[in-house]
């Protein structure tokens, strides 16, 4: 096998090479070509709206997406095309001085002062930074305790194999399931030493951690997601209504759409059911199968434990009890809200009630804080670790985060400016003016959806900008179909946004749980990327086929669907994987 470090270090100059080229030509050529061009395709003496932008906006997202995976370096490719942006956005700005300078200059400047600065101080996503680094910390002190080492050793006698380490990880992120960054930041940190001792890649661990957190997340009757879902759902319906109903819809609302349209969501079920199949078979493809043979080989990393002394019976508590404390106040933070509502309201309490107001993001910040705090205070009250011991181990294990950090921040940045360009209206206005027979609507709702996600890199902000365009379409072409057929159809369509948002976000480079998930797991974000696209794509055509298309066109129950996509992916496991030595 090639020294795929060596050959990283040979390719590095023409990388950057295409890098440098790249941004040479945008910083000439594009803002004199976005000046002329509309959504018609005349010739304009001015841009004056991001619509007349056409198809050209999603420029920026595809640059980022292109240099990524041609330079194998995310940080630059992600400013350049938050630049791109920024410059498309100068362009139709009142303050703008027409020129190519004016033009670079003012997108430089908005691209660091708006955009880099403004995912910064964005409060909800300070929060997330402020949590990687204190799970970071928690990680540090762990390690710095021992108690790592001894969570290991514990585990270790229970999953002695990499088939039961790989399926105790899957396990564990459908028990995680109320949200996604809860279970990336849980699972990930807490089963890298099992990985480790087992001889399984960090890129499997990142793998499996992020097709298990937001497909899981995203299905579940309570957590975080569900209310948004039911958000957007509901305000879809509820435009609908004014301008009438049609009688196919009369006793639907958003609850039943989103129950109903559960066993429609293919990509989100079969992305669950293809980690298993992967951990209980041992097979791999791609470039996973790569990595999983260099990690069973002798250069596998080993587990980072920086205790001293042996390691007592008890140790295990050092990492168990500020992972378990991290689940219940995320838990308990995140029902608080719903339950002091239904009380003070005298209505009954139900689960979902409970997570009606929940604020995902405050539930993550105080459950990293309660664990790290945690985490110090058994280190150091039991005497497995100073003080300055452990906060030298936490500050170790934040400064592991930093780049992750960096990368997360950008990501923002990209995105932010991405919707500024008003991505998914182009995408949605797209989807509206085409014609197409209601059989069809599934498939290309996914299609759409995976790509505006993919492109922006957020499944929230692409289910929240074509669920209500979408739910219009859907109820439209329903109107002149008997009940029977267009129900299904109905909610076949609203689960395919939910279901193409979450497969774009989870293959896109610049997704921030994407970028967490590798972060969590201690791998490479280019390796993660590239390993994980490939289970990712099969699972995606074949939810396509089996689901979007057959049970579409042929009326046929969901459940069939998901049952034929589990067959075919074990045969296309069988056929396109192999075992890993050692196994």
């Amino acid at each position: 096998m090639p020294d795929l470090d060596r050959t990283h270090q040979r390719c590095r100059p023409l990388s950057w090479a295409c890098l440098l080229t790249g941004a040479l030509v945008v910083l000439l050529f594009a803002p004199s070509v976005f000046a002329h061009v509309d959504t018609s395709g005349a010739a304009t003496a001015s841009v004056t709206s991001p619509m007349q932008y056409g198809g050209w906006v999603l420029l920026p997202a595809l640059a980022a997406i292109v240099l990524a995976i041609v330079t194998r370096q995310v940080i630059p490719a992600l400013f350049i095309g938050t630049f791109i942006a920024s410059m498309m956005l100068c362009r139709i700005s009142p303050d703008h001085s027409d020129g190519v300078l004016s033009t670079v200059i003012d997108g430089a400047a908005d691209a660091m002062a708006v955009y880099v600065v403004g995912a910064v101080a964005k409060p909800d996503n300070a929060k997330v930074m402020l949590f990687t680094l204190m799970i970071g910390g928690m990680v540090g002190v762990v390690n710095a305790s021992g108690g790592t080492r001894a969570m290991v050793d514990m585990i270790a006698r229970r999953a002695t194999t990499r088939r039961q380490g790989q399926c105790t990880v899957w396990l564990a992120g459908l028990v995680v399931f109320f949200d996604d960054y809860a279970n990336t930041m849980i699972v990930g940190p807490t089963m890298q030493p099992l990985f480790d001792r087992l001889k399984i890649s960090r890129a499997k661990l990142a793998y499996i951690v992020d097709s298990t957190a937001a497909p899981v997340a995203s299905i579940a009757l309570v957590g975080t997601w569900v209310g948004a879902e039911l958000g957007y759902i509901d305000e879809a319906l509820q435009d609908i209504a004014k301008t009438g109903t049609p009688p196919f819809l009369t006793s639907v609302d958003a609850w039943g759409t989103f129950i109903n349209s559960i066993p429609y969501r293919f990509y989100a079920i079969l992305a669950l059911v293809m980690v298993f199949i992967i951990g209980w078979t041992g097979r791999d493809f791609g470039a996973m199968r790569r990595h999983e043979e260099k990690a069973a080989g002798e250069n596998s990393i080993e587990v980072d434990s920086s205790g001293d002394g042996a390691v007592g019976r008890f140790d295990w508590l050092l990492a168990a009890l500020p992972v378990l404390l991290l689940v219940v106040v995320t838990g308990a933070v995140l029902l608080y809200p719903g339950y002091s509502k239904a009380r003070a309201e005298g209505t009954a309490l139900s689960w979902q009630s409970m997570f009606d107001g929940a604020d995902s993001y405050n539930a993550i910040l105080f459950g990293a804080m309660a664990c790290l705090i945690a985490a110090i205070a058994l280190a150091v009250g039991s005497r497995r670790s100073k003080l300055q011991d452990a906060v030298d181990g936490m500050l170790a294990g934040m400064s592991r985060m930093f780049p992750a950090i960096v990368v997360l921040v950008l990501a923002w940045a990209l995105s932010q400016s991405s919707q500024d360009l008003k991505v998914g209206e182009v995408v949605s206005d797209w989807l509206v003016q085409k014609n197409f027979a209601m059989n069809n609507l599934p498939v290309v709702v996914f299609a759409c959806a995976a790509g505006v996600s993919f492109a922006t890199g957020t499944s929230w902000g692409t289910m929240g900008i074509l669920c209500p365009v979408v739910v219009r379409v859907a109820a439209d072409m329903g109107a002149d179909l008997q009940p029977e057929a267009a129900l299904p159809l109905f909610y076949a369509s609203t689960g395919s946004v939910l279901a193409g948002a979450i497969f774009g976000d989870h293959c896109s480079p610049i997704s921030d749980t994407t970028v967490l998930s590798s972060a969590a797991s201690g791998c490479n974000h280019q390796t993660h990327v590239w390993t994980q696209l490939p289970y990712a794509l099969v699972t995606a055509a074949v939810s396509m086929v089996t689901g979007d298309i057959l049970c579409a066109r042929l009326q046929l129950s969901p459940w069939l669907g998901l049952v034929f996509g589990t067959i075919i992916l074990v045969i296309l496991v069988a056929a396109l994987g192999r075992k890993t030595d050692h196994r």
